[in-house]
């Protein structure tokens, strides 16, 4: 044996003076240790080399398919794990949302309609006006004339029950909504829903109950606590105020048109062209008020567009540093050197 340290030979087991089998052996020429295994340092690739590298390929653009990559978020969410308190409530569902959105798309279209509807009938109220002004002076033919009758007798019938379907689906919403608003806010609604029906079809109360209740919708959906006073936004705030002009307006035009004098008459034809404008501006802000309050209650995930690297031009060449004045020199590249003053 050789000591590993000292590189001298050891003599034999059997030899006079050896140390008996079994005991710890020592070098008898520096006193160290012979360790049984000689420790050699290798690198780590020594014994198993590594595969030879393959030289990176120069950048070709981003990556493109053959058809729209599948592999994304995963669909299906994992089952909470219960708490402290127990295990968690199961969320609601999505059909209810899913009926909200197709409410709301019928209630945008048939609104658009009446709005539609109502515009023209105006437009017809304020024909029959101005024949009613030249009827002062001469005498008007019987074309025109027939035809304003027929028209408003048309939009007279259409308006009202396009305007009524309207407001039954606006209901109909309306509920929906706020059983969403309130499985949001995890509270219940302030009203019943007779009492907003009630209110917002008895005249009176049907200038504050809806608009009160589209507040608590939003207030419920914003998140905002449900111990503070609901704020009405824009769009809330400005359906109210049609709304309100809208209801007022028709019961006037309907009070004035019973009188019998022929001035009570020519005030009602105003009134309804007035009346016919303001249930115009409504109807267009319940489509407004819809919309807002839909994407707030049940957001619809929208497919984003496609893009396309249709070319790439080469990077402009850096421009060229001043020459250095007054003996300083100063410093280029990307790093921006800092110049040295020259004695």
């Amino acid at each position: 044996m050789i000591c590993p340290r000292c590189g001298r030979p050891q003599p034999p087991q059997d030899s006079p003076g050896a140390p008996r089998a079994g005991a710890t052996r020592y070098c008898v020429h520096c006193g160290r240790v012979l360790a049984g295994v000689r420790w050699v340092a290798l690198p780590p690739d020594a014994l198993h080399p590594g595969e030879p590298r393959v030289p990176r390929r120069p950048y070709a653009g981003p990556p493109r398919y053959r058809t729209t990559p599948r592999w994304s978020l995963r669909s299906w969410m994992p089952a909470p794990e219960p708490g402290d308190e127990g295990p968690l409530a199961t969320p609601r569902p999505r059909e209810a949302e899913e009926v909200l959105r197709r409410t709301a798309g019928l209630l945008v279209r048939l609104a658009t309609t009446t709005a539609a509807l109502a515009g023209i009938a105006a437009v017809a109220e304020a024909w029959r006006y101005g024949l009613l002004v030249a009827s002062r002076s001469s005498a008007l033919s019987p074309g025109p004339l027939a035809f304003s009758d027929a028209l408003v007798t048309l939009v007279g019938l259409l308006t009202p029950v396009a305007a009524l379907a309207t407001g039954g689906l606006f209901l109909r919403w309306l509920h929906l909504a706020r059983g969403i608003a309130a499985s949001i806010s995890g509270t219940r609604p302030a009203r019943r829903t007779w009492a907003v029906i009630v209110g917002s079809v008895l005249p009176g109360p049907n200038l504050t109950v809806p608009g009160a209740a589209l507040a608590e919708v939003e207030h419920a959906a914003s998140g905002e606590p449900a111990s503070a006073r609901p704020r009405p936004s824009t769009p809330v705030w400005r359906w109210w105020l049609a709304w309100d002009a809208s209801v007022v307006l028709g019961v006037v035009a309907v009070l004035r048109g019973l009188g019998d004098s022929t001035q009570a008459l020519a005030d009602a034809v105003l009134l309804h062209a007035l009346a016919d404008v303001a249930a115009a501006v409504a109807a267009l802000a319940t489509v407004r008020v819809v919309a807002h309050l839909t994407e707030l209650l049940a957001p619809e995930l929208r497919p984003a567009g496609r893009e396309a690297v249709m070319g790439v031009s080469p990077a402009a060449p850096a421009p060229r540093s001043a020459p250095a004045e007054d003996g300083v020199a100063a410093g280029g590249g990307r790093s921006g050197g800092v110049g040295a003053e020259v004695g």
